[in-house]
């Protein structure tokens, strides 16, 4: 039901520095719009955040999105400081979004539900979001695989507001993680384990 999407770039520096995200397909909803990614059947975007690497396929189509109130800012404005999109050497899309998204809100697809859940830290505006019939989370830069955090040290990053959304997080029942870069990964009390980890880091 889930279709995992892999970004590429014609970029070779961008390519090798992980910086190229990965998108995912459920029923009518796309998770990001990473550079290389050309999603079928003219899907809704829902974006996690607003870093270029997750926005940038936004310019090469029309497809409609939705996010966070922040992150349209970021997008139309544009914001530099929020986007990253000159320091990842791309033209930040200007286009509005069909919707904003708020925390808590529910997204009705053809047997599953999305529940939007705001989790800043990396990055301010950020959100995950989980599908309770499937017990999945989709985390952009939120969470990682292998124990690794995200970075805390951007221009809109708190490593407070992390800890809080991971304590937020971590009272969800989780079975799979599909993260904004590399591959999905198994989530049971994966999240719970970050705390200390990162009340260490802080």
């Amino acid at each position: 039901m889930i279709q995992v999407f892999r970004g590429s770039s014609r970029d070779p520096v961008r390519s090798e520095s992980g910086t190229v995200a990965t998108g995912y397909l459920i029923g009518g909803f796309a998770i990001d719009a990473p550079e290389g990614v050309r999603y079928p059947n003219s899907p809704l975007i829902l974006l996690t955040h607003a870093h270029c690497d997750h926005i940038c396929g936004l310019a090469n189509h029309n497809l409609p999105y939705a996010c966070s109130e922040f992150s349209a800012k970021a997008i139309t404005q544009p914001m530099e400081q929020a986007t990253l999109c000159t320091h990842l050497g791309f033209q930040p899309p200007r286009r509005p979004p069909q919707e904003i998204l708020k925390d808590g809100q529910t997204l009705q697809g053809e047997g599953f539900s999305l529940e939007v859940i705001a989790t800043p830290g990396h990055c301010k505006g950020a959100l995950c979001f989980y599908v309770p019939e499937q017990k999945a989370m989709f985390s952009g830069d939120t969470v990682f695989g292998a124990g690794a955090l995200p970075s805390v040290s951007l221009p809109t990053s708190n490593p407070q507001e992390l800890l809080s959304s991971y304590e937020k997080l971590s009272g969800y029942e989780i079975e799979k993680i599909y993260p904004g870069h590399g591959t999905p990964f198994p989530g049971k009390d994966y999240i719970r384990r970050l705390i200390p980890i990162l009340q260490e880091f802080i």
